[in-house]
Formats: C-alpha cells, structure tokens, sequence
C-alpha cells in the first residue's frame, strides 16, 4: 500500500512515498480506500517536528485526520456498516495514504450524490465547531455569539452552526474577506480593524483566530452575564466574565459530529470552501504543504484521486 509521509522533520521536501502494510483490520474498525484527504495546520506541525515532545511518533510518520473513501472491510463486530459504504472519516492519523483503517465510531455514511471533494475537509474544524457550541457551550438560538476570525477554518463552521441554530451571528475577519463572512450567512459583519471602535456586544465571543491575536479585544464586545471562548490561550481581565480555553474532551463523539455536518451540508446550510485541490501522489502532497505555509485564501486544502 502506498502512503505519504516522512522520515525526517523538515519543509514540504520531506515528503516520499512509503509503502506500509494494509492497515490491521481490528474487531471495531473498518478498512477504507481512500478517494481523498484534507490537509490542516496540525499536519505541518507535525511534519516540522514541532510535536516531538508531546507526541513522539517513531518515523516513518504518515500524517493525516480528515478523510473520504470507500470501505473495502468491516471488522467482525461492526454491524452498522458494510462493504462498499462511502463514508467520511476523523483518523486518529494515517490518512494520507491509498488506505486506512478508522475505528466504525469515528465515521459517517456520506449521502447519495454529495461530491466527496466538498466534504472531505470537514471532520477536524467541524468536530471542532460541533462540540464548542452543541456540546459545550449549548448555544440556544436566542442567543448571540460573536466569531473573531469567520473565514478561518473552524471559524467558518462555526458561524453556519450557529445560523443553523438560529443565533444572531457577528462575524468578525479582515476586511478583505467582507464578502467571504457575508457568503457565510452572518447578521453582521465587523472588520477586524473596525472591532475596537464598535460598541456591538454578545452573549457569546469566540476567537477562533489561528494563534489566538487580538484577544483582549474581543473581551470588550463579551456582553453582561456573558461568556468569552477561545481556541489558544486565555488573555487576562479584569472584568468579570465566564472565560472558558476550549480543548478537546474525552466526552466528545465524532460520530454524532460528522452525521450533523452532512446533514447540514444536505440542507444547504454549510458550506467550506475549497482553496486548492492537488492530485494524489507525493508531487500533490508537496505542493499542498508548501500552500499551507502561505496566507492563501480561505478553504481547505485538499488531495483528491
């Protein structure tokens, strides 16, 4: 079996193509041939070596999360799923490769007629988004929530969650991706140059902004008895406000997640983007790394066969 991964830490040179073993076909998984994957900011993290400490993986390393196939296998005990479903997938990792084995509560079935290249780089931000506002924050859709950057890409989920909720959504990104937010759905759209000035407030302010910028300035648009959610690390405050650093639970499920995504994505209530779409070989995986190092424009990065 083909895969793409790396033997050293390095830029997107580092890529080759690994021949591996079929993934082990355990009692709860089952075996996908992989159609496409998606690319996210964790893979060239992972790929510079900047996670050497807190997850020390022996190489080759074969990165990869979100993925879209076909199943070729189901282990004994899965009962829900069978020999040539089309599914999407959220690998624990692996997925950058022709197959990969995912545990059957870690994927859903992907409706009839839906392009695999449309949701194919769904699974990582929406799980994300899905379980920031259905899970942990309960968003109600009496409710405002404030989102500092809606293009990026849990950012982007968050605000057509939200609208699908039926909260009033401000979406907050550069002023050159106006059009972008709007497209999205938003009630109103801020620029981030524009924020510090405006007296607009929320019940709910959210920085999904990658790396966490201007969080101080999202704290003085949280309203009375409201709460403050970012994605990196909390800023400090005076006020008094219920401030929450999200992270990842034990609680949480992908499975409900992808199924709530697609549904959405059946309903014309979701969309994402896509930025750049490479073919499936080590050129293409090469070439998406080295885009994903760049401020391209908003959407996923994906590897399509």
């Amino acid at each position: 079996m083909q895969s793409f991964g790396f033997n050293r830490f390095g830029d997107p040179t580092v890529f080759e193509n690994i021949i591996q073993p079929t993934p082990e076909l355990t009692p709860i998984r089952v075996l996908i041939d992989v159609v496409g994957f998606a690319l996210n900011p964790y893979d060239a993290a992972l790929r510079r070596g900047e996670h050497v400490q807190d997850r020390p993986l022996p190489f080759p390393i074969v990165p990869g999360t979100d993925v879209v196939g076909t199943i070729r296998a189901v282990g004994e005990q899965v009962t829900d799923y069978q020999v040539g479903d089309v599914v999407l997938g959220h690998s624990n990792l692996n997925a950058y490769a022709e197959q990969v084995a995912i545990s059957h509560n870690k994927i859903a079935k992907v409706p009839t007629g839906t392009p695999l290249s449309a949701v194919v780089g769904l699974p990582s931000v929406g799980i994300t988004a899905y379980n920031l506002l259905i899970v942990k924050l309960q968003l109600q859709s009496n409710q405002s929530v404030l989102i500092e950057g809606a293009t990026g890409g849990v950012g982007s989920l968050l605000v057509q969650i939200a609208k699908a909720i039926g909260a009033h959504v401000i979406g907050v990104a550069s002023a050159s991706h106006r059009n972008a937010v709007i497209q999205l759905g938003v009630d109103q759209f801020i620029s981030t140059t524009d924020l510090a000035s405006s007296d607009v407030t929320a019940d709910i302010v959210i920085n999904a902004v990658n790396g966490g910028r201007d969080q101080e300035q999202g704290l003085a648009h949280v309203a009375e008895n409201g709460r403050y959610v970012s994605l990196n690390n909390l800023p400090t405050t005076t006020r008094d406000i219920t401030m929450l650093a999200f992270q990842p639970e034990k609680g949480f499920r992908d499975r409900p997640a992808l199924a709530y995504l697609l549904d959405l994505y059946t309903h014309q209530q979701l969309q994402l983007p896509i930025a750049a779409k490479f073919p499936f070989t080590v050129a293409g995986v090469r070439a998406g790394h080295q885009l994903l190092e760049q401020r391209h424009q908003p959407g996923k990065i994906i590897i399509m066969q």
